[in-house]
């Protein structure tokens, strides 16, 4: 109960005057879907695929939490792989949805042209030469086929007959019909991969169902095996029985193409269409909630991030100060699904801070979260930085060494270079008559000889490098001579 409470909170939530769009929308794009699908001959996996979109809100409602995590979780691959599996199906939806409105120009004398093609076809069924007619409908046809002769000649019952009769070097190619004339003729068509016919059906028969497939032309074949006529028209097939029939189905064809419609081949019955639309209304309506509803579950993820600090060129901060922070983040499945942990960071900016104790709390306007993830926890939330002023003051290198020379060897001169450094020292320290630069321990045990060393520099605290970069290394000469005894 608690569920179906929720899906109807979701419900009433987004009730507003754009889902009257928004369903209706997704409704034509699952219809065009359909009717690509089983036109291609695909629907059993379209059918897959429905199954499984009505398993993921029932997944939510039974609570069944194993199928709710390959869906969160797997979903995006999915995603992925069907664009590669219906890449010919995607590009013949969006080619369907551009060809909506497009408007075919039909000639004046359409009617005698209808006759003249349905003559012809008999005509040849009669002495049983084969033949196909394309008859383009909105779609591009020119990316569907191959080859052919351009001709465009004015159509004519013995013009057709000569193409192909036996003969004619083009007769087992097709022919396009276009604006009352023959555009081309000897032309190439895919042939179909959906398996819908038999053996008994002849390589024509599946190269006219194959364009039908993809293209919305309406393709006329004849057999040259039993002298019969046949239309393929989105992957339908019927055999014509009369020149009547042939010049109906022909005409009805250029109708459909003279004006806008929202599908193509809407010349079937309306109550069938109308169920085609009632049912696919029904799935957007359940696809649409369902996406809401996933949209709207909440999901946390905590991760590690960076702190910067972006402080005053004058400034430093003294003392240890935080470089990482645990931080738990809530959000949308979705939206939690396509977040990028590595690229959080939280930023301190600390450029018009005066010295002394800063008291810094690392909120959301801290860290760069994307719009719609909120800030559940931080870890630290609030620290103390200690941040000083510092100025520019030269000290001098003090040699630090350790123990004393071998017997009967004492030191003549010691020689340090540079001598002095110009560095920069924090606000904090009382006096800098006493400070000066040490270099790394030396140990004079080990020498009996003139010696050049090369030794980095140890500073107190509060004394940094000029820009915060390395200490320079320093060598230090130092010449010895023996005592005699």
């Amino acid at each position: 109960m608690n569920t179906f409470t929720h899906y109807l909170n979701n419900f009433i939530g987004f009730l507003d005057w754009r889902i009257f769009f928004d369903i209706p929308i997704i409704a034509f794009i699952i219809l065009l879907l359909y009717r690509t699908l089983k036109s291609s001959g695909s629907w059993r996996i379209g059918l897959g695929i429905l199954i499984i979109l009505i398993l993921y809100p029932l997944a939510h409602v039974l609570k069944f939490s194993g199928i709710s995590w390959i869906f969160d979780n797997l979903s995006q691959i999915a995603l992925i792989g069907l664009i590669i599996i219906f890449q010919p199906e995607i590009r013949k939806i969006l080619e369907r949805a551009v060809s909506t409105l497009r408007i075919r120009k039909i000639v004046n004398d359409s009617g005698n042209i209808s006759w003249i093609i349905s003559d012809a076809v008999f005509r040849l069924a009669e002495v049983r030469w084969g033949a196909i007619i394309i008859l383009p409908g909105k779609e591009p046809l020119e990316s569907r086929v191959t080859g052919g002769v351009e001709l465009k000649a004015k159509l004519s019952i013995p013009l057709i007959l000569s193409i192909f009769d036996r003969h004619s070097p083009g007769h087992d190619g097709a022919i396009i019909i276009e604006n009352g004339e023959i555009t081309k003729f000897g032309v190439r068509l895919p042939l179909s991969i959906s398996g819908r016919f038999g053996n008994e059906f002849g390589t024509r028969h599946f190269a006219s169902l194959g364009l039908s497939e993809v293209n919305d032309s309406l393709v006329i074949a004849v057999s040259e095996e039993r002298g019969s006529v046949s239309i393929f028209h989105h992957g339908n097939c019927d055999i014509i029985s009369s020149r009547n029939i042939l010049q109906y189905r022909i005409d009805d064809h250029w109708k459909d193409n003279s004006r806008i419609s929202p599908l193509n081949g809407l010349s079937q019955k309306k109550g069938f269409f109308i169920r085609q639309a009632g049912i696919s209304l029904f799935l957007a309506f359940v696809l649409w909630l369902s996406i809401i509803s996933s949209t709207s579950q909440q999901k946390q993820l905590t991760v590690t991030v960076p702190i910067e600090y972006k402080i005053n060129e004058k400034m430093i901060i003294v003392g240890d100060s935080p470089s990482i922070a645990r931080i738990t983040v809530s959000g949308s499945v979705s939206q939690m699904n396509s977040l990028k942990p590595e690229e959080f960071i939280a930023t301190i900016d600390l450029k018009h801070v005066l010295p002394g104790e800063i008291n810094v709390s690392l909120t959301k306007g801290v860290i760069n979260l994307p719009a719609g993830i909120s800030l559940v926890d931080v870890n630290p939330a609030n620290y103390i930085l200690t941040i000083h002023s510092f100025k520019q003051q030269r000290f001098f290198i003090k040699p630090q060494f350790i123990g004393s020379l071998p017997e009967n060897f004492e030191i003549e001169s010691v020689v340090t270079t540079p001598d002095e450094l110009s560095v920069w020292i924090t606000s904090d320290q009382p006096s800098s008559e006493d400070i000066y630069l040490t270099t790394t321990p030396i140990y004079l045990q080990t020498i009996s000889q003139d010696t050049k060393l090369i030794c980095n520099i140890i500073a107190p605290p509060g004394i940094i490098p000029i820009n915060n970069k390395q200490w320079p290394e320093v060598y230090v000469s130092i010449n010895v001579r023996k005592v005699d005894e």
